[in-house]
């Protein structure tokens, strides 16, 4: 039986992690108009292990233009395809607006559905430096500092998952009462609309294997599994900022590689055109990150696909968390409007719910529950079941009467044993016998929770 090996302090949670080089979205740098830069063992067990390091941030940057609005590319414009999202059948796909909502009543708003607009008139001649220039965007009657501009910017962004073409460089100016942007595309219109169609067919293939009648929690849990099987992470892509896919859906749905980014955008988009409301969330997390926020039946939770990505299959030490128990190992950024003086180089979020619910938590919903300090037999009835089915893992969740560790202690490290009594009952009967000796568990201390990775013979 192997345990995972930690080596984080916080202690939420032992878990392969990788560290997520976030290319953050969210009210990035700029500065200004100038150039700012681009984009071991112990007795039967193992302990996997979460080593973070710190992770680049890809930000945004300004680069000087003429506040001439008729200033700019001279090539002709063509027009990427609006795509239409594939819905799940049976669901009424939840609008994502949240960064609209954001600026509702004040002049970014103006500034946002604009960048809506021109984010789709993209030159087909690319300008030195391989970037397609968007058509110019100018707001008469304001003057817009850099931080409002990324911040309208990271809005749309937020709420548009399927425009991955927008490039971190824009440019801006600002002046005698209004403010010029010019956005620009890693891609051509044409080869935008190319990308969209495919995307769009691998998530209608996800979407379409959900059964109807489903409850908001287990379509969740679908779609955060399916994350991890379409999904790995992308550690060149982490050190490597130029590399604009895997920060995107493309790398996620495409590429079968992306950073937190990219994982944090295709659930995004998943959920929502499944019926189940999602947002994204930034911090950090041994570096800059990005997960979600998840609302289940009218509350809030936070999840992290990244950090509970183990290769096949999810762990789900981070489905479902509260503030509180996120806390133990993730830092969020401020919200904007919380914030007096907002600066460009700053990374802030868009208004966040508190997350504060317990009841979906994946451990108290699905896991089984052991509350005694005898649970041999609810131990190998799980493993029983579990092994009649070959399943990949079994969830834990250990009640508060008991003490967490002198429980995962009396499964695996010292008498009575549990779960190796459980497997050996099990196995008397199993087509599919277990084998304990490459098992391995996962412990999910912020919410008591406890994974086995199953392995058979």
């Amino acid at each position: 039986m192997k345990k995972k090996h930690r080596l984080i302090i916080s202690g939420a949670v032992l878990v392969i992690v990788l560290s997520c080089a976030v290319s953050v979205l969210l009210l990035l740098q700029a500065t200004g108009l100038l150039p700012s830069g681009q984009p071991a063992s112990s007795v039967g067990v193992e302990q996997q292990s979460m080593d973070t390091s710190s992770a680049e941030l890809t930000t945004h940057s300004a680069v000087e233009i003429s506040g001439d609005e008729e200033s700019g590319s001279s090539g002709a414009y063509g027009q990427a395809a609006k795509v239409t999202l594939p819905v799940a059948a049976g669901y009424n796909a939840m609008p994502m607006q949240q960064g609209k909502e954001s600026l509702e009543g004040t002049p970014l708003e103006t500034l946002y559905d604009q960048i809506a607009e021109k984010a789709y008139q993209i030159s087909e001649e690319a300008e030195e430096g391989q970037l397609y220039p968007a058509q110019r965007i100018t707001i008469q009657g304001s003057e817009f500092t850099d931080a409002q501009v990324v911040q309208a910017l990271s809005a749309f962004l937020h709420d548009h998952p399927e425009v991955f073409w927008i490039s971190s460089q824009y440019g801006y100016s600002s002046g005698n009462g209004r403010t010029v942007v010019q956005l620009y595309s890693v891609l051509p219109a044409s080869e935008c609309g190319e990308l969209s169609q495919r995307i769009m067919a691998e998530v209608g293939k996800v979407l379409n294997r959900i059964p109807q009648g489903e409850s908001a929690l287990d379509r969740e849990i679908y779609l955060y599994e399916q994350v991890m099987k379409y999904c790995s992470y992308d550690e060149e892509a982490a050190v490597n900022s130029n590399d604009w896919r895997a920060h995107t859906i493309v790398g996620a749905f495409l590429d079968s590689q992306a950073v937190c980014e990219g994982y944090a955008r295709a659930f995004q988009l998943l959920l929502n055109q499944a019926g189940v409301p999602s947002m994204l969330v930034t911090g950090s997390a041994g570096g800059a990150h990005m997960w979600n926020l998840v609302r289940i039946d009218g509350q809030w939770y936070h999840v992290d696909t990244t950090w509970d990505d183990n290769g096949s299959t999810g762990v789900y030490s981070y489905l479902n968390l509260t503030d509180e128990m996120i806390g133990q190992d993730h830092t969020v950024y401020p919200e904007a409007g919380t914030v007096e003086a907002p600066s460009a180089s700053e990374v802030y979020n868009l208004p966040l719910p508190a997350c504060t619910a317990v009841k979906a938590n994946y451990f108290r919903a699905k896991g089984v529950t052991l509350d005694s300090l005898d649970e041999s037999e609810t131990i190998a009835t799980a493993i029983e079941e579990a092994a009649a089915e070959q399943a990949e893992s079994i969830a834990f969740y250990i009640d508060e009467s008991l003490n967490y560790d002198d429980t995962v202690s009396r499964m695996f490290q010292e008498s009575p044993y549990q779960f190796m009594y459980g497997v050996r009952t099990a196995n008397v009967t199993a087509e599919h016998p277990v084998d304990y000796d490459n098992c391995t568990y996962v412990e999910a201390t912020a919410s008591r929770g406890l994974v086995v990775l199953l392995a058979y013979e």
